[in-house]
């Protein structure tokens, strides 16, 4: 416990030396004006199902821990630009929306590169092509994890159906949605850590930052939606503009514990170098 702790502290010393929150900054700003291309991106392809229940589960997922103003300022925005979007502009705009969407990496990677004290080695058009890569499968990843938040409770309906002893066991249901969420953030994380920065890393020494993120964002939001509803007044500060700075908040401290958590697989690698 005693060396967790000092694990922790030096991993903020040097997230404050590397300039964590300025990185931090620049990262959720860029996360804001990628993410709605890229909600865009992933509403046009599940419009092709036409099926609105599929886009609900989207936001859903993308969503689930933001602040309910900012969520819904953002799904009600989208949902009317893709209303008002023919069909056949789609080639366009998707296109566009993936490049806009690929910026939102590219700012991740230099954090991430950051973080584990690595210098960027790859040509430009591969990173590009990389995060154009990471783009398309979170699009399709999406779609395919809220079909299945989607499709789970009708399977059970009908095995409860066939098998009334299984009616007690319903609550799984909420577990299987409250698991493939967790799932999905964990894979993402792993995703960016294992692949953004420069060199190779393992799930063993990738693991410890990522656990700690996932956990940081589970208190946080719990925190935050607290802070929100009994200190905060975004609204007579910031108006109309409330739902946008809210979520560049948010998208601030998520941005934060995500390089918080590269830099404490960071320290844990320079302390296993030090005793080996």
């Amino acid at each position: 416990m005693v060396q967790i702790a000092k694990t922790l502290w030096r991993a903020t010393i040097k997230f404050i030396d590397d300039g964590g929150s300025a990185i931090a900054s620049n990262v959720a700003l860029s996360l804001l004006l990628s993410l709605f291309p890229f909600l865009m991106l992933v509403t046009s392809l599940v419009r092709i199902w036409g099926s609105p229940a599929l886009v609900d589960e989207v936001f859903n997922l993308v969503l689930e821990h933001w602040p309910a103003d900012s969520e819904k300022a953002i799904t009600d925005q989208i949902k009317v630009m893709v209303a008002q979007t023919p069909h056949e502009f789609f080639s366009v705009s998707t296109f566009i929306a993936l490049i806009l969407a690929t910026n939102g990496i590219e700012n991740a990677r230099d954090g991430l590169n950051r973080a584990y004290r690595v210098a960027e080695t790859r040509p430009f058009w591969w990173r590009r092509l990389q995060g154009a890569v990471f783009v398309i499968i979170g699009a399709f990843g999406l779609i395919l994890a809220a079909f299945s938040l989607i499709a789970t409770p009708l399977v059970w309906s009908f095995l409860v159906n066939k098998l009334a002893w299984l009616e007690p066991f319903s609550f799984t249901v909420g577990v299987v949605k409250y698991a493939l969420a967790v799932g999905v953030l964990t894979l993402s994380l792993f995703s960016f850590h294992r692949f953004l920065p420069d060199g190779k890393r393992s799930i063993r020494t990738t693991f410890p930052g990522i656990a700690l993120t996932i956990s940081g964002i589970i208190v946080g939001s719990q925190l935050f939606a607290i802070y929100l509803q009994t200190i905060a007044n975004y609204t007579a500060l910031y108006a109309g503009l409330a739902g946008t700075m809210v979520a560049i908040v948010y998208l601030y401290g998520l941005s934060a514990l995500i390089l918080f958590g590269a830099e404490f697989n960071a320290a844990l690698a320079e302390e296993r170098g030090a005793g080996s």
